[in-house]
């Protein structure tokens, strides 16, 4: 994301969905982290604000369109020393607003489905959705990475010689087998 999304005001709490389409109307602020439950059930912490822009409008084959930018820094659990760890998560996302799963299957590939019939829409909702979907599935500290690289560069930690494959193969209980396989037949 070229830019840092900051936003003095929260979002709105919803959208008449058939004004906003129509009007092609641009919603922007801010959503405190701690008031989208799903996403602060994966955070070491609900401290912050999701920041974003909604752009609500119809596209050349009349779907209901909302494009979106957001950002938000949230404290996320290293996978590698277990402490909290900082990560900005950005994204733009092309929502289609449609209403059964039917529709949503013959959108086109550059769209992702948003599913409501609803006649308000929780800006919310939609950040929240789009965080947890740019959520990294494994997060770490820079210097956890690098320490693991390095122990894999100095012991070559995960990178089996030929002498270990061969102790390996002798222990395993399959060898025995292959030398029989191997043994020439004696009749």
């Amino acid at each position: 994301m070229d830019q840092t999304l900051e936003f003095a005001s929260p979002l709105l709490p919803f959208v008449d969905a058939r004004k906003a389409f129509r009007h092609e109307q641009t919603v922007e602020g801010y959503v405190p982290l701690q008031a989208l439950k799903n996403l602060s059930a994966m955070l070491t912490d609900s401290e912050g604000r999701a920041h974003a822009v909604l752009m609500f409008r119809f596209d050349q084959d009349r779907r209901r369109r909302i494009d979106g930018e957001l950002q938000a820094t949230v404290n996320v659990q290293c996978q590698r020393c277990l402490e909290p760890v900082q990560i900005t998560l950005s994204e733009r996302f092309e929502l289609a607003v449609v209403s059964t799963e039917a529709m949503a299957k013959d959108l086109p590939a550059s769209l992702d489905p948003w599913l409501s019939d609803e006649e308000t829409l929780n800006p919310a909702d939609i950040v929240e959705e789009q965080l947890i979907l740019c959520m990294p599935i494994v997060s770490t500290h820079q210097q956890c990475n690098a320490a693991i690289m390095q122990e894999v560069l100095e012991k070559g930690v995960g990178i089996e010689h030929n002498d270990q494959a061969e102790e390996k193969q002798a222990s395993s209980p399959f060898s025995v087998l292959a030398t029989l396989k191997n043994k020439p037949e004696s009749h």
